[in-house]
């Protein structure tokens, strides 16, 4: 659910599915397609590189299926084509479905203000409209819980749900990023919010609603808003857990929990690519809802000064005239990595969900979407973090430095030197690996001295390190080189006044 992030890959695979779109399709049989799905998932296994489970359908039938991976690690358990996953951000489009469903009762209405239904909700010009078309401007939910949220029992493990993460909010009373409908921002807050309402208007919990309106009529029996917890539950033996390789690049560790994993209505459902099958063949048939409703929830929302944006009620929204009607939504939350893509007109689109933790989310979904055009998929090239960290926890990070200068100008197969760099500073430092930290980080700073992101990066490291006076310098010099950068901005502030006072 991280939305900068999770945004950011469905642009970059949004423009990859639809300038993939290939006339050469038409000229290759369906078995050499489902066989070329095949061994593009077997020549990713041959890399490592667990591809979850994966469905294609093509004009309304199931072409393909595949699953490849662990369901668990403790114990190890392989993953079965029926594991229900966490959707994560995939979720919003049965929230969505959840206000359209009250909307078609008329119990509510779109351009109705949150507050005559949330009494007590702080802003008094933000609708249900805002919210499903993340025009709200609320702030971040889990960057306000992060900020202000005080455990009360330090040895006690938190799961938070909406009607704690709400009481957080009103008393805190955080202002708006930006007046509703003036920019498109995308928000985890707003979609918690209207399951909220779906429960004050229904009198229903969240997920009796979704069980009773949704998922049971269309036979999604493994389809549930799980009440999240952290062991095997015995009543949900296919739920999937996530996981990821530690740092050393040879154990596993559960990537699974996070305090808000109980919050409903933004990500929280579990669910199979059969019933996700059964849910995109339910909306391009209209089984679910009327053609009516499906066409405004799936036209982009306008911002106040005229421009459209990409995104209707719950999903992103592919609306050129000259290609197929098209809604997909990606999602991404603890080790899970999601994707829903449906093509509206003929009836086609595939399914992927990953619970590893996977640095290759991207090209899965590129490989998919170029084989579904026709197209020869490219396989992943190697991730230089990926041997450096070997390196250093076997010998020494001097040993992982000089390794970076043997390969770097392999750019036949190796990728995104900057950001492997920088994100495997910042593991190593999150493991405490400070002089580690360091001395990546500062080759960032020598190999890309025109990225000002590199010294901030840098500077986080100083900072842990307790040398602030050279974090400072680090800071500044971020700003320089780019002042819309506002956490380098915030960190010389701060510094600056620690400095002057210490004066």
């Amino acid at each position: 659910m991280s939305s900068f992030k999770q945004l950011a890959i469905v642009c970059l695979i949004s423009a990859c599915f639809f300038s993939c779109k290939s006339d050469t399709k038409d000229t290759i049989s369906a078995n050499e397609i489902t066989d070329t799905y095949a061994h593009f998932i077997s020549d990713m296994d041959s890399l490592g590189i667990a591809t979850g489970n994966i469905l294609v359908y093509d004009q309304g039938k199931v072409v393909f299926k595949s699953s490849r991976g662990l369901r668990s690690i403790n114990p190890i358990d392989s993953l079965s084509l029926d594991d229900q996953f966490r959707l994560a951000s995939v979720s919003k489009q049965f929230t969505g479905m959840a206000i359209m469903k009250l909307k078609e009762a008329e119990k509510l209405d779109y351009d109705q203000n949150v507050q005559t239904i949330l009494t007590d909700f702080p802003y008094d010009n933000i609708t249900i409209r805002h919210l499903l078309y993340h025009t709200s401007g609320l702030t971040d939910y889990e960057r306000l819980i992060a900020e202000n949220f005080v455990k009360s029992d330090t040895t006690k493990t938190y799961i938070l749900g909406n009607d704690e993460i709400l009481k957080e909010f009103y008393r805190v009373d955080p202002p708006l990023d930006f007046q509703p409908g003036d920019k498109w921002e995308y928000s985890n807050t707003g979609y918690m919010v209207l399951a909220s309402i779906v429960e004050k208007v229904s009198g229903q919990h969240f997920r009796t609603f979704l069980k009773e309106q949704i998922t049971e009529p269309l036979g999604m029996t493994n389809t549930t808003l799980y009440k999240y917890q952290q062991q095997a539950d015995p009543n949900m033996p296919n739920r999937v857990f996530g996981y990821r390789k530690k740092l050393n690049q040879e154990d596993l560790e559960l990537n699974d929990y996070d305090i808000v994993n109980d919050v409903r209505g933004d990500g929280g459902i579990y669910s199979t690519l059969d019933d996700l099958y059964k849910w995109n063949m339910a909306l391009v048939n209209h089984t679910i809802i009327s053609k009516d409703y499906l066409d405004e929830a799936w036209t982009p929302g306008t911002l106040n000064n005229g421009e459209v944006t990409e995104y209707g009620f719950g999903w992103f929204i592919e609306d050129d005239p000259s290609k197929p009607q098209t809604v997909f939504h990606s999602g991404g939350w603890v080790g899970f990595g999601t994707f829903l893509f449906n093509e509206v007109e003929t009836k086609s689109g595939f399914i992927m969900l990953t619970n590893n933790t996977t640095n290759y989310y991207s090209d899965i979904l590129t490989g998919i979407a170029t084989i579904r055009a026709g197209g020869n998929y490219e396989l992943p090239k190697n991730r230089i973090l990926n041997e450096m960290a070997k390196l250093i926890f076997k010998e020494d990070v001097n040993k992982a430095i000089s390794h970076y200068h043997q390969v770097k100008t392999d750019t036949l197969h190796y990728e995104d030197f900057e950001d492997d760099l920088n994100q495997f500073g910042y593991q190593l430092l999150n493991e405490n690996r400070i002089d580690d930290a360091l001395a990546i980080f500062k080759l960032n700073t020598k190999e890309f001295p025109n990225s000002a992101n590199t010294y901030d990066s840098y500077a986080d490291a100083l900072v842990k390190n307790g040398d602030t006076l050279n974090a400072l310098k680090n800071y500044r010099k971020c700003v320089e080189m780019d002042s819309t950068l506002q956490y380098a901005k915030d960190k010389v502030k701060a510094l600056e006044i620690v400095y002057k006072f210490q004066e």
